[in-house]
């Protein structure tokens, strides 16, 4: 280590001592990329709180350390970027995580990160793994951090997130899942069936999901939008000059771009607001239904916010 340049704090500094022949062709391969001494330093001084976290376990903290070295050296150890974030804020919370499967957890973490921390959901992905059981195998540590991910709002992983669930023992799905164990198969099973459906959630006609908002508040539209039927999902939205798919279920939701301009597509059916079990009171210009389940996707007139909408046995 001092061979090549590189002196770190104390706890960091035994560790890469302690493993030198393992560290060293690391911090070559990074000075091969071009991290000189004071940034591979940097970057591994920031680890003292990571390894303390991690109980100073060599098996734990080496691959946190070649990972740290990694992002060094593709330019991603600085403070706005998310896989420094993930090492220093999200690695330390799943500590038990680490330790029990450090070589697949660290970088499986750091690979499902990306999508996550797009959403917004970084902190809460974090927070339901910490609450949930350490997987048994390695092999169950990237499932998890997929259902995870899905129930934390990321319902593009949906499918894959269900399929990956039933890999899994039902006690581990339980966890990510905050369900009884007991209950898991039929969970899985009735909202596989129904995506607007699931434990504790009102079954009654109502709002199911809220879509979209105004830019200035936090949304991602400026304009009103509009709906139409059509796209890989059925539901489209026309907004700000873009067409987009709506993904979406009971946990959350996601628009794809399909093009710069909208599509020609027809007037899309409205519904009489008197009959939409919904708490406003504005003017419907569409409301598309579902391909599956009785629930529209509903635009109106002075809102941002498209509202999924299930409908009554009246409407």
């Amino acid at each position: 280590m001092a061979a090549l340049g590189v002196d770190v704090t104390a706890r960091v500094a035994a560790l890469v001592r302690e493993h030198a022949a393992v560290v060293d062709p690391w911090l070559r391969d990074a000075a091969g990329w071009g991290v000189d001494a004071a940034t591979a330093r940097a970057a591994l001084s920031d680890l003292e709180p990571v390894l303390a976290a991690l109980g100073d376990d060599p098996r734990a903290g080496l691959p946190v350390v070649r990972a740290t070295l990694g992002l060094a050296a593709r330019g991603r150890w600085h403070a706005a970027a998310v896989p420094r974030g993930v090492v220093l804020r999200v690695v330390p919370r799943l500590a038990a995580w680490v330790r029990a499967w450090p070589d697949d957890a660290v970088p499986a973490l750091l690979a499902s990160s990306r999508g996550v921390a797009r959403a917004g959901v970084l902190d809460a992905w974090a927070d339901r793994l910490a609450a949930a059981r350490v997987p048994a195998t390695a092999a169950d540590v990237r499932p998890s951090l997929l259902v995870a991910a899905w129930r934390c709002g990321l319902v593009r992983y949906r499918q894959a997130a269900l399929d990956a669930a039933l890999s899994l023992p039902h006690p581990e799905v339980a966890s990510l899942l905050d369900v009884p164990a007991a209950t898991v198969g039929d969970v899985l099973a009735r909202h596989r069936d129904d995506r607007w459906w699931w434990p504790d959630r009102p079954e009654g006609p109502g709002v199911v999901q809220r879509i979209g908002g105004f830019a200035g508040w936090g949304g991602p539209w400026v304009q009103v939008p509009r709906v139409a039927a059509g796209g890989p999902t059925g539901w489209l939205v026309l907004v700000d000059g873009t067409v987009a798919a709506v993904v979406a279920d009971v946990h959350g939701s996601a628009l794809v771009g399909l093009a710069d301009e909208p599509s020609p597509v027809g007037t899309p059916p409205t519904a009489d607001p008197r009959v939409l079990p919904v708490p406003w009171d504005d003017e419907v210009t569409g409301a598309v239904p579902a391909d599956d389940g009785d629930v529209l996707l509903v635009a109106r007139a002075h809102s941002c916010t498209l509202d999924v909408v299930r409908r009554g046995a009246a409407a």
